[in-house]
């Protein structure tokens, strides 16, 4: 949906790393290159500044990675947030949505 156009989506930027590195470890050197391409393409990155970082850190989520993503979400106004473990994002300023969810929320307003 990001890639088409019909979405607009936020990476945050230090989930790069990581992805990167999952994507070679599971798969090859130059696909974890096209899945990084295809991100820095199609998606915004997200970023903290000191402010934000300090704001992450506060947040009652379940780790600090979690209240990354949600500071993250909410300085770039998203709507939400898509994530697997809900549970973690309880007390996230933006709300969380499982990946179902979201496809069933996207296409039933479309």
């Amino acid at each position: 949906m990001v890639s088409s156009g019909k979405l607009n989506g936020v990476f945050p930027a230090h989930g790069l790393t990581t992805l990167y590195y999952l994507v070679r470890k599971h798969a090859s050197k130059p696909e974890a290159e096209v899945v990084m391409d295809r991100v820095l393409e199609h998606f915004q990155i997200g970023n903290l500044d000191s402010a934000g970082w300090r704001e992450a850190r506060k947040l009652h989520v379940a780790d600090f990675e979690d209240g990354v993503v949600a500071t993250v979400a909410k300085a770039s106004s998203s709507s939400f947030l898509i994530t697997r473990n809900i549970a973690d994002f309880v007390n996230s300023p933006v709300p969380a949505v499982t990946p179902a969810d979201f496809l069933s929320l996207f296409t039933a307003t479309r």
